[in-house]
């Protein structure tokens, strides 16, 4: 049985497991069929065993009207099931998830091989899946595709990188210079993070899911309070919602000007390489002044935001904020308008339109390709639903179009700022009134745009008031194949540039 529900804050929802009836195999495969070709786009797919040996996935989609969401389960055997991939493309490494975490094989998919789980690992663990469960068949090996054909040869790149940066290995398949192929293995960041979530819904879930992205703590750490608000019943007042989402856009704008630094180095313009990083220490740095930590640790309690929220004075806020916009307007502007930069830049690493919808990417990735997706206007909390932002929209897909979608966020994201603090912000109080406790079997479900792309996070909340499921969807986690497409028919010395353009977070997707 599939239910919707339009909540009143349109960015958290919850439906009620007890009266929800599992769909057969065939209607799920149906219900996601439609989600992939409809106005509504996939937003979380996992497992969950309820009792042992008794196996349900839940689909989450939505986002045809602003708050709308719809949820499906399906009951599966303890072994097996079809693949979904073949019609909902979407699905593909939500699948490979599942099959690592459960152990329950999607029969037909396309390429199963594992996505967290190496050589080193006993190859009969499955970590989320119950002891009482009848055990599985042990996982199968990885397998890199094999491209063939004459003068066909491989490049291995990582795990260990040059540069301070996250482990991943990226196996390359060239004729000469071009990359005819790219395959991603990731994973060796993996610490289980999901499985620390079930027990109480106490301030301790808050700074775990601090740590699951350490550039998108404030993203993370929103959107898994909301959740926990709603499963304790004290929601946060408007205020504390504003101071929310004020150093969301900040968060937003110190890894955007990160970014368009990282792109200027791996092209040799060393003026936004020099200045673009400078910029983003000014923006962490009044992330520190707000909580007291330049990443935005602190922010969030349950009920409202951290004690030392609001550090800063609106008024200093937003004169430090116009000196910092004035410099990234002058930095960014011309950094994209030099003529080096856009040769090197414009036509590299495009993501056609088509593939981004096709495979359901998200965030400014999927928007500089032509998708018009973005959580703060189809799931908005309290702040953007009394001022939404700017929409941002490219179609061009390549390395150009992503660094412009970056440096168009961050002039949004000051017009926003400018707007909200203007029309006046104070401290949060601890706790707004009127709350309900979730109750019975439920699943919460809890979405935010972070600075990459929408963060979804969902809890299966048992009568007693405590998490006994919790999956965490990263942006980076539904990106990381665009890559592969993006490089494609491109020489091999420009993956750099195409991997910064992406910027996706490997510990993200890992969990």
């Amino acid at each position: 049985m599939t239910g919707e529900r339009r909540a009143p804050m349109r960015c958290v929802h919850t439906f009620d497991l007890d009266i929800s009836v599992p769909l057969a195999e065939e209607a799920f495969r149906t219900f996601l069929r439609e989600t992939s070709s409809g106005r509504d786009r996939l937003l979380s797919l996992f497992a969950e065993e309820p009792s042992p040996g008794r196996f349900l996935l839940h689909a989450l989609a939505g986002g045809a009207a602003p708050g709308r969401f719809v949820h499906a389960c399906a009951e599966v055997s303890p072994r097996s099931f079809r693949t979904f991939t073949d019609v909902c493309p979407g699905a593909h490494w939500f699948e490979r998830e599942i099959y690592d975490l459960f152990g329950l094989a999607p029969e037909g998919h396309p390429e199963l091989n594992p996505l967290r789980f190496h050589e080193g690992w006993p190859r009969s663990f499955f970590p989320l899946r119950s002891e009482g469960a009848p055990p599985p068949e042990p996982r199968r090996g990885y397998r890199f595709l094999l491209v063939q054909g004459e003068g066909i040869h491989e490049v291995a790149v990582g795990p260990v990188h040059a540069g301070i940066i996250e482990p991943g290995h990226f196996r390359f398949s060239c004729a000469g210079e071009t990359v005819q192929n790219l395959e991603i293995r990731l994973g060796y960041q993996h610490k289980g993070i999901e499985s620390l979530f079930p027990g109480d819904p106490g301030m301790g879930k808050i700074l775990l899911s601090e740590s699951i992205s350490g550039d998108t703590a404030v993203g993370h750490s929103t959107t898994c309070t909301r959740l926990l608000e709603a499963v304790t019943g004290k929601p946060a007042d408007r205020s504390a919602e504003r101071w929310r989402a004020a150093a969301l856009e900040i968060e937003r704008i110190s890894n955007h000007c990160g970014d368009l630094g990282g792109l200027s180095t791996d092209i040799g313009y060393l003026f936004g390489a020099a200045h673009f990083g400078r910029l983003r220490g000014a923006a962490l740095n009044l992330l520190l002044k707000i909580t007291g930590n330049r990443f935005g640790r602190g922010l969030n309690r349950i009920g409202g935001v951290g004690p030392r929220v609001p550090g800063i004075a609106p008024e200093d806020l937003m004169a430090e904020l116009g000196r910092l916009r004035t410099e990234v307007e002058s930095v960014g502007t011309t950094m994209l308008d030099a003529p080096s930069v856009i040769a090197r830049m414009e036509g590299t690493g495009r993501l056609l339109p088509h593939t981004a919808k096709t495979l359901q990417f998200v965030g400014m990735v999927a928007r500089a390709s032509g998708r018009d997706v973005d959580a703060r206007r189809d799931f908005p909390s309290p702040a953007y639903v009394e001022a939404p932002p700017a929409k941002v929209l490219l179609d061009a897909g390549d390395v150009m179009a992503r660094a412009r979608v970056r440096f168009l966020e961050m002039r949004a994201s000051f017009d926003w700022l400018s707007g909200i603090l203007a029309g006046g912000i104070t401290a949060g109080a601890p706790v707004a009134e009127g709350g309900v406790p979730v109750a019975g079997r439920r699943l919460v479900v809890s979405i935010e745009e972070g600075w990459r792309g929408e963060i979804v996070h969902a809890a299966v909340v048992d009568a007693g008031g405590r998490i006994t499921r919790y999956k965490v969807v990263d942006p980076s986690f539904r990106n990381w194949p665009g890559l592969s497409f993006a490089v494609r028919k491109n020489v091999i010395s420009d993956f750099p540039v195409c991997n910064k353009s992406f910027n996706l977070s490997y510990s993200g997707t890992d969990l």
